[in-house]
């Protein structure tokens, strides 16, 4: 390890050991000539060490002196990286590691060296301007860490390459960026999926055995063997099929409300809920359109003025009126006064105390039965159908809750759902229809 007094690395080096390369890592040698070039997959496919050969190739010739890796620490990017950089130039090029003062000189060329595990990673590189950043591990970054390195690679030429194993297919990375076909189609992004069939250089035995490690989960089975960017165990919706719960055209509907999930200082968001009643089959719910205010995203809160002027443009639009009622949450006390002061809302305004068992239940059943269906312009709500998720640790103490991510949707649909419940009497929207 490297002296702390010094941050000299002083390992002892034994020349990188190159074995085989498959026809992808050779692709991915010969092509990764877009702006942001990515290498997901399962463990031990090889793509470190072929991301390693090409970024050598890539500082040795760049006309820019000044680079980025980050890592999930330093102490992981020496591990996972670094190690290996230093064993393939032993001999060939003069260098320089410091990983206590954050440098890998290589020739004439400086990589900053920075670790990405919290938010403030992004103050460690603000202002920075380099002509290329190697991410080992960057699905585990946060993103504002990875938007404030993308923009210091401003340049002429530079060149961003990433390694991760796959996580949640809502994770940003995978959405924004491995998923992005506009992107991809204008070459701004390309992605090569890296499998164990990749790397060459494993034995059968070992390929064997990684598969049996894993076979105990099927979630790390997907990520960690197959590659996959898959759901964690654990979802709550985990019957919600985006094929079948979700719409473009709503049947019939014979009553609307406005409902609602209230954040202060995290997320408000509206949904427009249709129900559509059938005696005989019961109600269905069609969540029509939703508004999503992320004040992380925005940089600003909302005041409670801004969202009755949300409110309002929901209610104009879908032309809903005082037989209409807008449910809010019960701890959304002000917003509730200032829609009762404001002349231009024109429903009824009432209050929505959750059972959060007993309506995760409800909804459960309805998603399985394809009673309840998002319209596909309402993106969080899709999203978050397939990614709220149980608390694990509170499930070892016996208790059922979720996981306070990706929440705000779920807790927004079911003002919309059981408000009519508790405030109508009547058959027609009772709990026998549900």
């Amino acid at each position: 390890m490297p002296s702390k007094s010094q941050g000299k690395y002083t390992n002892k080096v034994k020349p990188f050991q190159y074995g085989l390369f498959s026809e992808k890592a050779l692709d991915f040698l010969d092509n990764s000539d877009a702006f942001i070039n990515i290498l997901h997959g399962s463990v031990r496919s090889s793509k470190t060490t072929n991301v390693n050969v090409r970024w050598l190739e890539f500082i040795v010739t760049s006309p820019h002196d000044r680079f980025l890796m980050t890592g999930k620490t330093r102490d992981t990017l020496e591990r996972n990286v670094i190690d290996d950089l230093i064993k393939m130039i032993h001999g060939k090029l003069h260098y320089d590691y410091n990983k206590y003062d954050g440098y890998l000189d290589i020739g004439d060329k400086r990589i900053y060296i920075v670790g990405f595990n919290d938010e403030g990673a992004k103050d460690k590189i603000r202002g920075m301007t380099v002509g290329g950043w190697y991410a080992d591990e960057v699905a585990t970054a946060p993103e504002s860490a990875v938007k404030m390195a993308i923009n210091r690679c401003s340049l002429p030429g530079a060149k961003i390459f990433w390694t991760m194993n796959p996580d949640s297919p809502y994770h940003y990375i995978f959405k924004e960026y491995i998923n992005n076909k506009e992107l991809k189609e204008k070459g701004i992004v390309k992605v090569w999926h890296f499998t164990l069939e990749d790397n060459l250089n494993l034995s059968d035995e070992y390929v064997e055995q990684l598969k049996l490690i894993y076979s105990s989960s099927q979630l790390q089975y997907k990520r960690y063997i197959l590659g996959l960017w898959v759901i964690a165990e654990g979802a709550i919706y985990d019957k919600f099929v985006e094929s079948e719960n979700t719409f473009t055209t709503a049947p019939r509907i014979d009553e609307i409300n406005i409902c609602c999930d209230y954040g202060v200082s995290t997320v408000t968001t509206f949904g427009v809920m249709g129900i559509h009643k059938d005696e005989t089959e019961g109600n269905s719910y069609y969540l029509l359109e939703e508004t999503y205010y992320d004040k992380e995203k925005e940089g600003t809160a909302q005041s409670d003025s801004d969202r009755v002027n949300d409110i309002v443009k929901l209610q104009n639009k879908h032309h809903l009126t005082n037989s209409n009622t807008i449910y809010l949450p019960h701890d959304a006390a002000s917003l509730k006064a200032e829609c009762q002061k404001d002349s231009r809302i024109k429903m009824k305004v009432d209050t929505y105390a959750p059972n959060t068992y007993e309506d995760i239940t409800a909804i459960q059943n309805l998603i399985a039965n394809r009673k309840f269906k998002i319209h596909k312009s309402c993106v969080n709500s899709i999203t978050q159908a397939q990614s709220y998720a149980w608390d694990k640790k509170a499930q070892q103490r016996g208790e059922d809750k979720p996981l306070k991510v990706d929440d705000h949707c779920p807790d927004m649909w079911r003002g919309g759902i059981f408000g009519p419940r508790m405030v109508k009497s009547t058959p027609q929207v009772g709990m026998v229809y549900l």
